[in-house]
């Protein structure tokens, strides 16, 4: 064989070595590769469901402390149309527009000083309360689902509706029928709350109504 023959014979055998160790290094790292992915798809499984446990916990969290701040203030709310009546009258706070603005007297002949005293001080509560509730509502509007948001923003809309018809003074009927509203829309809250926790079984609710 000539001098050039061997030559070519034995670079293309080391061509051929080379391309063998270049495949072989190249099949561990593609098993290296398909191990760590193997090996990561049941961590980042882990983690999702870590993930979802904790936004399950908080969202759990924060609507219970909704559903119970709005419960207290409905029963803050009713207990103060006690102080309302069913007079039919033209204005029913002659020379005011609100019970906060009547001074500390009262009205004679419409509102005694203790009524307005119990009045006075559910509306400034309320309105405090209303304020905590809604930054409960906000978060709920980032980390519960949109009906859930959505509730929570419609059972806002009654409770300030409840408060602003004592701070008017409105016949009671009236303001009892809101104060009762704000329960239904309580329930509502507490059933899309259920549904976006997954709990099982139907809503039913804990409490009575506060009349007929």
């Amino acid at each position: 064989m000539a001098p050039f023959d061997i030559m070519g014979a034995m670079q293309a055998a080391q061509v051929v070595q080379v391309l063998i160790a270049g495949i072989g290094v190249a099949g561990t790292l593609a098993a290296a590769l398909l191990t760590q992915a193997f090996n990561r798809r049941p961590e980042r499984e882990r983690h999702t469901r870590e993930d979802q446990a904790r936004w399950l916990a908080d969202r759990q969290r924060v609507g219970t402390k909704f559903l119970a701040g709005a419960l207290s203030l409905e029963r803050n709310l009713w207990s103060a149309c006690a102080q309302l009546d069913r007079e039919v009258r033209s204005e029913r706070l002659p020379g005011h527009t609100t019970v906060l603005l009547t001074p500390d007297e009262g009205i004679p002949g419409v509102l005694d000083p203790i009524a307005r005293g119990i009045l006075v001080e559910a509306i400034e509560s309320g309105f405090e309360r209303f304020h905590e509730l809604e930054e409960l509502a906000a978060e709920l509007t980032l980390i519960g689902s949109s009906e859930e948001a959505a509730a929570a923003g419609e059972l806002l809309e009654h409770l300030i509706y409840a408060i602003g018809a004592l701070e008017g003074f409105v016949p009671f009927d009236e303001a009892a029928d809101a104060v009762q509203d704000c329960r239904s829309a309580r329930d509502a809250f507490a059933a899309e709350a259920r549904r976006s926790l997954k709990v099982d079984g139907g809503f039913r609710a804990h409490d009575r109504r506060p009349r007929a």
